[in-house]
């Protein structure tokens, strides 16, 4: 059996398991110095995210919408106003303690899992972006306060480019893959949380030149508003957002708009 077809069966048998736990949520954040490749001006992004997460017998499943809306510095294709852009997130989580039915944890690791997921996009620029991945492979997590994981995975990815009029058809590479989400007090109940990639080198690229390793990091500092104001605490969330990326869909250095460092301001409500 082809590894996507074991992938989507993998998906399919967790899927079915009623949650345990869970938690859904909703974000919006704006930041004014975000960067796209060939592009050298700062973009000024408005992100809406809904969020899912939770747990059964099996794992846990992690679902995520990315609703991004451009500054008319990243102009849809001909068009004068800002482009639009949808990115889904799936991953599914098989922990090897709940398939066994006893503790699998060595060291500092409290469980091994196996990890499979797909991502799907598409932005309505002129390059005209349609990206489809799916990885798979081994998922260490970690006892500590919070969590804290780290993934090495197999990934595909076939996506669009307008540019050459072509489907780029990549190769197998790999990711190192790293989620994270800590309580700390800093004066008040605060919620550090995050996720960074790192992804090999994924063969030519559209016109035919070499790829480059990327690096993709996005993480989020936000004071608890309900503890604050003394309401519910852990519902509603404020503070600032950050993103950092090193050679932008594995592009090389030497293009412009391809290295990413954008603070922005995060709000986030859970229900």
């Amino acid at each position: 059996m082809k590894l996507w077809a074991i992938t989507l069966a993998l998906l399919a048998t967790t899927t079915a398991n009623a949650a345990d736990w869970s938690d859904a949520f909703i974000s919006y954040s704006r930041g004014s110095k975000y960067h796209e490749p060939a592009n050298p001006d700062d973009i000024t992004k408005d992100v809406i995210t809904v969020s899912y997460i939770g747990g059964n017998g099996l794992g846990s499943n992690f679902f995520a919408v990315d609703m991004l809306k451009s500054d008319e510095k990243n102009p849809a294709n001909n068009g004068t106003h800002g482009a639009q852009e949808v990115y889904v997130v799936f991953r599914n989580t098989l922990s090897f303690s709940k398939l066994s039915g006893s503790e699998v944890k060595f060291g500092p690791v409290r469980d091994v899992a196996l990890e499979s997921g797909i991502d799907f996009s598409s932005k309505n620029d002129a390059f005209g972006g349609a990206e489809y991945k799916w990885m798979f492979g081994p998922k260490l997590e970690f006892d500590v306060p919070g969590y804290l994981s780290l993934g090495l995975l197999a990934l595909k990815d076939t996506g669009n480019n307008s540019f050459a009029g072509k489907l780029v058809n990549s190769p197998v590479t790999w990711r190192l893959s790293t989620v994270w989400s800590f309580d700390v007090p800093l004066g008040a109940p605060a919620l550090f949380k995050g996720w960074a990639t790192y992804t090999g080198t994924r063969g030519k690229d559209g016109f035919g030149g070499d790829t480059y390793p990327e690096i993709w990091t996005e993480m989020a500092l936000m004071w608890d508003l309900g503890a604050v104001t003394g309401a519910k605490p852990k519902k509603y969330y404020a503070g600032l957002g950050y993103q950092y990326i090193r050679n932008k869909f594995n592009n090389s250095p030497d293009l412009v708009g391809t290295r990413v460092s954008a603070p922005s301001l995060r709000l986030e409500a859970h229900f």
